[in-house]
């Protein structure tokens, strides 16, 4: 049974300082789960909202997954699940994972395929790039610190699981950026609007891309790498930051 503290303490994760002290995340929804249990990330427990039928093939099929990882799971009132939930139209399943060792303190580790988000502070946008950025494979993130926080709950939410492909990931300052990338000697690409076109450019192996918000760009002190752009054939303005992130790094993948 959830008790009143335990409600109190998971629905406080809805913030950021709390989720920063304590080193852990609630995350709901079935799909997101599965991706979780599938990446083996440290769950503490799994509730369920009663209402779910037990014999339904969904709830079977997830917890055979929950118990194959001996992972607790408990089956609760549905308005306890209701009151602890981020969303209007909650799946009635939540979890609770650790992830106090998510963040690599170490750059030595980052694969030959570096994404850096400048300035990406709509949650929903930042989920979706780390949702691509799984699919495609890349492994290491860096951010700066105007970026959203990844564990925002609209960033979970939008990235469906990615969050948990991601083996590398770490905030940092500008200057820190431009000592990793000049020491460890990838290819800087920096997208922009004017840049040249990305069916045109030498892609490299070893490559880091850096992609800014659609109202800032990229800020001056990162756009120092060779500037790439996805041509425009119609008059819109602008092309929403995380639907290019996806044309540009399939791209980068596809040629070599």
């Amino acid at each position: 049974m959830l008790s009143i503290n335990k409600k109190k303490y998971l629905k406080s994760l809805s913030n950021k300082k709390n989720r920063l002290i304590d080193n852990k995340i609630l995350i709901e929804g079935l799909r997101i789960i599965e991706e979780a249990i599938k990446s083996k990330s440290s769950f503490e427990h799994i509730w369920f909202s009663n209402k779910h039928d037990k014999e339904s093939d969904k709830i079977i099929s997830l917890i055979k997954q929950i118990e194959k990882n001996n992972i607790t799971y408990s089956f609760e009132k549905e308005k306890d699940i209701q009151s602890i939930s981020n969303t209007k139209n909650s799946q009635g399943i939540l979890g609770l994972i650790d992830v106090s060792n998510f963040f690599n303190k170490e750059l030595n580790n980052f694969s030959d395929k570096v994404i850096i988000l400048d300035q990406i502070s709509d949650p929903g946008n930042l989920g979706t790039i780390i949702r691509t950025c799984a699919w495609f494979g890349i492994t290491s993130i860096i951010l700066t610190s105007a970026s959203a926080n990844i564990f925002n709950p609209k960033c979970l939410r939008s990235g469906m699981g990615g969050h948990f492909y991601i083996n590398d990931c770490i905030y940092l300052s500008d200057d820190e950026i431009i000592n990793f990338i000049n020491a460890k000697k990838y290819k800087l690409y920096c997208a922009t609007t004017t840049g040249e076109s990305i069916y045109n450019i030498k892609i490299e192996s070893r490559w880091a891309l850096v992609l800014g918000s659609e109202a800032h760009g990229i800020n001056k002190k990162l756009l120092f790498g060779e500037t790439i752009s996805i041509p425009k054939h119609g008059n819109i303005e602008s092309l929403n930051v995380s639907i290019a992130s996806g044309i540009i790094i399939n791209q980068l993948i596809r040629k070599k």
